[in-house]
């Protein structure tokens, strides 16, 4: 069976007094247990201020807390007629406990968090603390030396028996309270605005969102002219409003949406031309990139790349001490080839070997075109002469081998120059300089390798001219 809206309206109101009169009931137990907590702390540090007081007493007489007689009963005497105190005790200098107001028996050992606490306290703590139900008032020995503590037990389970004496004397109030609420509740609340208010809401239930045309009439309950029906006529002009704006925002939403989708095709559109854009000058960018840094023939790298790089291996091979080299080379007989076969036979060669010298260097060794047939190979790890003259060997090796053009066997050889740092130069233009000169004088000799010499404390610095290679600042 459905509840009536006055019924409902007057359960309500009573579970909300008893809701609010439940809610003040627990904030004024929890107001009560907070102040005989604090009433029962305080207790205890007086206590705790007596104990240690009879205590410094004895200590001003130079006696030892071993040596105190009969301490015992000055621990009952401070907390007797303390009904929230439950145990005093005094401990030593250590926190060990030596005299406590409950026979050892009877008494509950003290908890250990409580002993440490008592063993770390600061000597220029003077107040008492309180910790997990425990106050702990250090004892001084002079002026620095903490001799001694006294410590007193709140007996939780008497302030919790007080705390409930109280709150019952506050539920009799509570409950008071709320029969007094109840009785105002049905004279005032229901008599002037539950019932009005109950038609009001019987007839908004009447209400069909689907098939609302115009508001319900008022009922002739002698409300036309009080609030309610001042109310009930607010509704029917908003209620038509609301209608009419309705009707209005539906049809500014069928054209809103036309212009989202056509707006959101143009822009997918834009933004999948913008993206093809973007993609295009990136590849265009790296593009620029590649070719300022690779020969355009060999795919090597190039003389303005191979600079920079070789000035960044210098400063880093300064800073960490490892071994660097650079090995400079030149073809011999490419002219020959390029006067008897032609530039497309110098161009095919100077590729064929560009190609065996990146087969044949390591990974971390770098191979660049300089020029002409001018190449340059940048290796690491190599710290004496006979590991260079294994790369070089290496390299001679691959032109060994001919190389084929048009059914033909083109040859050539290697005049090959190489400098180690720091060994033969501590700078990039000293070092390519060096790595030039042994270049050129094993090429008047017909070819092969030959590794710089020292430079002389007079040769140090040698001109980057003479290397025919452009000075290079490292970076």
């Amino acid at each position: 069976m459905a509840i009536s809206l006055p019924l409902r309206i007057n359960l309500i109101s009573l579970v909300f007094a008893s809701l609010v009169a439940t809610v003040l009931t627990g904030l004024g137990g929890i107001f009560l247990h907070h102040q005989q907590t604090e009433n029962a702390a305080n207790r205890a540090h007086f206590a705790a201020e007596e104990l240690a007081a009879r205590a410094q007493r004895l200590l001003a007489l130079e006696m030892r807390v071993e040596d105190f007689l009969n301490f015992e009963q000055q621990c009952a005497a401070v907390i007797q007629g303390n009904e929230l105190l439950r145990e005093a005790a005094l401990l030593d200098g250590d926190g060990r406990p030596h005299y406590r107001s409950t026979p050892a028996p009877v008494a509950a050992p003290l908890p250990g968090d409580l002993v440490q606490a008592a063993r770390t306290a600061r000597q220029s703590s003077e107040r008492a603390r309180t910790q997990d139900g425990y106050v702990v008032l250090p004892i001084l020995q002079g002026k620095e030396r903490i001799a001694a503590y006294a410590v007193v037990a709140i007996d939780r389970d008497a302030v919790l028996r007080h705390t409930l004496q109280r709150v019952s004397w506050l539920v009799l109030s509570a409950l008071a309270l709320f029969a007094v609420a109840v009785l105002l509740q049905q004279y005032i609340f229901w008599r002037t605005i539950g019932r009005p208010l109950g038609h009001l809401v019987q007839t908004a239930d009447e209400i069909q969102p689907d098939r609302l045309s115009r508001f319900p009439d008022l009922p002739t309950d002698g409300h036309e002219g009080d609030d309610i029906g001042r109310l009930y006529g607010a509704f029917s002009r908003l209620m038509q409003r609301l209608l009419e704006a309705r009707r209005e925002l539906v049809a500014q939403n069928e054209a809103l949406e036309a212009t989202v989708r056509e707006r959101t095709a143009q822009l997918t559109q834009a933004n999948a031309e913008l993206a093809h854009d973007i993609r295009r000058r990136e590849q265009l960018e790296e593009e620029l990139r590649r070719l300022a840094s690779t020969d355009a023939l060999t795919g090597l790298a190039n003389r303005a790349f191979v600079m920079g790089y070789l000035a960044k291996r210098i400063d880093h091979a300064r800073r960490y001490r490892s071994a660097l080299g650079v090995m400079l080379f030149d073809f011999d007989g490419f002219k020959a080839i390029n006067d008897t076969h032609g530039h497309a036979a110098g161009d095919e060669a100077l590729k064929a070997m560009a190609r065996r010298l990146q087969l044949s260097c390591r990974q971390s060794d770098l191979v660049a075109r300089l020029g002409g047939d001018e190449f340059l190979i940048v290796f690491e790890g190599c710290e004496d002469e006979a590991g260079v003259a294994l790369l070089a060997q290496r390299v001679r090796q691959l032109f060994e081998e001919p190389i084929a053009w048009n059914g033909r066997a083109l040859h050539l050889g290697v005049s090959i120059g190489a400098a180690l740092f720091p060994a033969h130069g501590s700078d990039l233009n000293t070092l390519l300089a060096q790595a030039d000169l042994a270049m050129y004088d094993v090429k008047q000799r017909g070819g092969g390798f030959a590794l710089a010499r020292p430079p002389q404390r007079d040769e140090a610095a040698v001109p980057a001219a003479a290397s025919g290679l452009p000075a290079a600042q490292p970076g």
